[in-house]
């Protein structure tokens, strides 16, 4: 099968673990990956709100992480996004350097709140700042990241982002916390052609994995954004389920969802299709 994930926390795992990619004990592996026709993963390098010197540290483990790559399988294209817009802290400028490094997407914020906005542990709203790192991405052609922005930053940023993504969020109508995105929500990202990667992480399911994640999908459907669901796994950035702990089981996954009555072809393009054509016309703009 063919996979493409919107969200995992690899790069930092390997890097303060000191893990190689290709073989190693983390959720994902190149060794583990190598089973499927093609792979097409973003990974994420995880910046918190509240780190000194955030920058030096998204330099050091972006550089690890390409230098391991070097060793990796045949079917993985790789993608880069940065999770947290404190990368950047005041300077704005650094979105160039980002943009050099091949990011494609920018998380505005993690849990808490940074300079840009507030995440969904904060009462924090976008600044102006924030305003105007998103108008910068705009122009660069990065993804404006909408996963972790509490409502109010969320509402703020949609407005102005042309290339608004959800990496790795769930539907708040399955399981109401705060990280998982409500409807009208949902509508916004897709009206703007965005695309919402699902998340695996159990607090933001509710329950069985499987179970809940056909209740997202199936919830998602119903609200017509059959072209707009995707996977954002968040493997190595959160403690999953042993059913689904790494993407060796991504296939039984698959299985699973089929047996539960989606059909192989709205399958295909919630675990590629969707997030590859995302990709495709995104690049086509350049």
């Amino acid at each position: 099968m063919n996979y493409f994930d919107l969200h995992c926390d690899t790069p930092y795992e390997c890097y303060f673990k000191n893990q190689p990619f290709f073989r190693n004990s983390l959720a994902v592996s190149g060794e583990k990956g190598a089973e499927f026709e093609s792979w097409k993963q973003l990974f994420a390098v995880w910046i918190r709100d509240d780190i000194d010197e955030p920058f030096k540290l998204y330099r050091a483990i972006i550089n690890d992480f390409k230098e391991k790559l070097t060793q990796k399988s045949d079917n993985l294209t790789p993608y880069f996004a940065v999770e947290g817009g404190a990368v950047i802290g005041n300077d704005i400028d650094l979105l160039y350097e980002l943009k050099k490094d091949g990011i494609r997407s920018l998380t505005l914020t993690w849990n808490g709140e940074n300079l840009i906005a507030g995440g969904s542990k904060s009462d924090k709203g976008l600044t102006s700042f924030g305003q105007r790192v998103i108008k910068e991405l705009n122009s660069l052609q990065i993804c404006c990241d909408l996963s972790h922005l509490n409502d109010k930053s969320f509402y703020k940023a949609v407005e102005t982002a042309v290339y608004p993504i959800a990496t790795h969020s769930n539907c708040r109508a399955v399981c109401d916390v705060p990280r998982n995105l409500t409807d009208d929500k949902l509508q916004l990202i897709a009206e703007k052609g965005g695309i919402i990667g699902l998340c695996f992480y159990p607090e933001f399911l509710g329950g069985d994995v499987f179970l809940k994640l056909y209740e997202n999908i199936y919830h998602m459907l119903e609200l017509g954004l059959e072209n707009n669901i995707a996977i954002g796994s968040d493997f190595d950035g959160a403690k999953m389920d042993n059913a689904l702990s790494d993407i060796a089981k991504i296939p039984y996954l698959y299985v699973k969802l089929n047996e539960k009555g989606i059909s192989a072809d709205i399958l295909d393009k919630i675990f590629y299709k969707n997030a590859e054509n995302y990709f495709e016309t995104f690049d086509k703009r350049g």
